[in-house]
């Protein structure tokens, strides 16, 4: 057995893509890998950490088929890679791995079960506004950030009166009021379906329940853009990422908004300085959205990250990508002005 090598890896590095051949098999050494791929259902885009000492890519090189899922190396990593034939020598001594990875399968195969019951009507409800913005109001008192607390805690109350979360949002409102931190022994808040509670008030209808949601969903993009455009990009990317991570639109104004503020996440991580995140965010803004308003800006964007993270190379491809783009405009100059200097 000629054994396994150690590769190591720079950030934003991709070990493999998503349909590659499968032919290796990896171990997290050190640093952090993302795993990135389609939920069963294909709604949504799924990132999972590799712990340090787990195996990757193991179901696909043993089954002989294309990777399911896309691996990428966030702020470097080593990693040790197994031809097929070194890996299975090496499980063969070592019986209690074979039942780790069983374990991993298992919790897996869990999780595929459930989306399928998910799709077959079982468990079909979404995440609800009113959930996203007591979310948005706990994140906010977390930060330290009272007075948005306030503000956020105050809506719930005002939009969702009869809302699951009436009583923990008087109470964490008095709390914030005062300006004290958020309680260490409170339980953490999980997702209650609010049909129960829209079904027992007889003055709100399906059409008024929907144009309440949307119009939360309103609410926040816009008290997010206030922050964004006050350059407090803290603020926004909290209420950019609840936003984004909204499961199901009922209409296209929804969708847009839903959309825009992937994208303005992403860019809120960048000016704080979250690079390696900011990359993750724009890239799934790149595959979610290809024909997005937003795509030509959101790739120019990643070409800036890589030129900072040192990727000369990748920050090349990048811009030439953002030029090929049509039409010609500002980010096409900037691009072509970028790859001059670069080229020297």
């Amino acid at each position: 057995m000629s054994g396994p090598i150690i590769r190591t890896y720079k950030g934003g590095s991709v070990i493999y893509m998503e349909k590659d051949r499968a032919e290796e098999i990896y171990v997290l050494q050190s640093g952090r890998v993302v795993l990135n791929y389609t939920s069963p259902d294909g709604k949504s885009e799924i990132r999972e950490d590799v712990k340090i000492g787990e195996f990757f890519g193991v179901k696909s090189a043993l089954g002989h088929y294309p990777r399911e899922e896309t691996a990428q190396v966030i702020g470097g990593a080593n990693v040790l890679v197994f031809k097929m034939q070194d890996f299975e020598a090496f499980v063969a001594q070592k019986t209690h791995l074979i039942l780790k990875m069983m374990k991993v399968f298992s919790s897996q195969l869990r999780q595929i079960h459930g989306k399928v019951r998910e799709q077959l009507g079982q468990f079909s409800e979404a995440r609800s506004p009113s959930f996203e913005l007591m979310n948005v109001a706990e994140a906010y008192h977390k930060m330290g950030n009272y007075n948005y607390a306030v503000y956020a805690y105050k809506k719930y109350l005002e939009q969702y009166p009869q809302g699951n979360y009436v009583t923990r949002a008087k109470e964490l409102l008095n709390i914030a009021q005062r300006n004290s931190i958020y309680p260490s022994n409170i339980a953490p808040l999980t997702y209650e379906s609010e049909q129960e509670s829209y079904s027992n008030n007889s003055n709100l209808n399906t059409q008024e329940i929907s144009a309440r949601a949307n119009n939360q969903l309103k609410e926040m993009f816009t008290k997010a853009n206030q922050f964004f455009e006050s350059a407090k990009y803290q603020e926004a990317s909290v209420i950019y990422k609840s936003i984004s991570e909204h499961k199901e639109t009922q209409n296209e104004e929804e969708s847009q908004i839903v959309e825009e503020s992937l994208f303005k996440y992403g860019i809120c991580l960048r000016e704080l300085d979250s690079l390696d995140d900011a990359y993750g965010t724009l890239s799934t803004y790149v595959k979610k959205y290809s024909k997005g308003s937003h795509s030509k800006e959101a790739i120019f964007t990643l070409g800036l990250i890589s030129l900072a993270k040192g990727e000369k190379e990748k920050a090349i491809m990048l811009f030439n990508k953002t030029i090929s783009i049509p039409p010609e405009d500002t980010f096409s100059e900037q691009a072509k002005s970028k790859i001059s200097e670069l080229k020297g």
